[in-house]
């Protein structure tokens, strides 16, 4: 069957669980920070700009891209400020507001990626906090000064201007754009800690809540300037909010309304919404089903216990599934390993509507290229790509 969409068309109507004339393919580049990089297998420099890349993904490997923005539409309330220092092998970061200090201290070493600051979030953060963000209510609100909605448009304004570069780049290519809005339990864990925050969930409730609350917030009005501007897709991080941390009643108590909320949120804007969970997913089927997002992506199918077709069982009569082979297991293991995968991809989910293929969750820059290629070329033979 020839094709008779467009990238863009081809992968909005897969997240609607609507015909499409061949499954798409859509595949996330980490390229690390450099202190993790040991290597560059990609095969444009890392100076590349996002037209390079996309030129790359989009004419050479044929791939149905959608291009990502990052948003961040807060901003410190005036009166504001901070300072760093090292002592004793850490590093420290503390801002000064009108609630009080609010101070962290991460250990400072060779894998530390942000040189000589600490981001409020993370992934780095959970790994080397000495002392966490929030760790009390006083905390909150100091945080309420440092992460505020920036109700001048100044930050609105900062981003506007590279989605629109963006949005002429997805234009050209006929591609879809998604921007990002919120990470809830994830987003507490770099500002907590892990093994504070779950414990936190039981001990200090509350604190955990408002957290959430306050963040929920600004994720909903995130969406609705995203959907003014015209994105297509809003991905909501959920990496962390899983049952390798929290059981299903919990993950409901803590995430699940807010999640409906903002799912709500998006088709009240006309935009589609996607969901990012890695590993930890069987336990919590049920709740899954429950929520209301169009897409989960990033599933990492050989992680142990992972039952595809209770997967497929389960989620796909209700959402879209982005699937694909694993990074950890099957693209770090080589071609073969990752051709069987996306073979066996196929055969569970290759008949049902709502099928994206995309590895979980990304290809590195570190991994085998050739893993990546091989994982595209077994694509296209099976979903009849000339």
């Amino acid at each position: 069957m020839g094709e008779t969409m467009t990238r863009r068309e081809r992968v909005l109507a897969a997240m609607r669980r609507q015909p499409v004339d061949r499954v798409p393919c859509v595949v996330s580049f980490n390229p690390l920070y450099p202190s993790q990089r040991t290597c560059w297998n990609f095969p444009w420099p890392q100076t590349a700009t996002v037209e390079e890349r996309t030129a790359y993904q989009v004419d050479v490997l044929g791939l149905d891209q959608v291009l990502e923005i990052g948003t961040d539409f807060t901003c410190a309330s005036e009166g504001v400020t901070s300072r760093t220092w090292k002592e004793g092998g850490l590093l420290h970061k503390v801002y000064e507001t009108p609630a009080g200090p609010l101070h962290a201290s991460v250990r400072h070493n060779e894998l530390w990626a942000h040189g000589d600051d600490i981001p409020l979030m993370s992934d780095f953060n959970v790994g080397h906090f000495e002392k966490p963000w929030i760790a009390s209510e006083q905390d909150l609100e100091c945080l309420r000064h440092v992460m505020q909605w920036d109700w001048t448009g100044r930050k609105q304004g900062e981003m506007k201007e590279y989605y629109d570069r963006l949005r002429r780049l997805a234009d050209r290519y006929g591609l879809a754009v998604r921007g990002r809005a919120g990470e809830g339990l994830t987003g507490a864990m770099k500002m907590m800690g892990a093994e504070p925050l779950c414990a936190m969930v039981v001990e200090n409730p509350g604190l955990v809540d408002a957290y959430l609350e306050y963040e929920h917030a600004i994720n909903v009005r995130t969406i609705e300037v995203l959907g003014e501007w015209g994105v297509e897709i809003v991905g909501r991080n959920g990496f962390y909010e899983t049952a390798d941390f929290y059981g299903p009643a919990m993950l409901e108590r803590f995430v699940g309304g807010r999640l409906r909320r903002e799912a709500a949120a998006a088709r009240a804007a006309g935009v589609l919404s996607s969901y990012t969970i890695h590993t930890g997913l069987m336990p919590i089927l049920d709740y899954l089903a429950g929520l209301t997002m169009d897409t989960l992506f990033g599933i990492d199918t050989a992680f142990h216990g992972v039952d595809l077709e209770r997967v497929r069982d389960r989620l796909s009569a209700g959402k879209s599934l982005w699937i694909g082979p694993s990074s950890t297991y099957h693209l770090w293991s080589g071609p073969e390993a990752t051709r069987e995968a996306v073979r066996r991809v196929f055969e569970v989910f290759g008949d049902r509507p709502g099928f994206v293929l995309s590895p979980g969750v990304s290809a590195h820059s570190i991994m085998p290229w050739k893993s990546t290629t091989a994982m595209i070329d077994e694509w296209k033979r099976l979903a009849g790509v000339a």
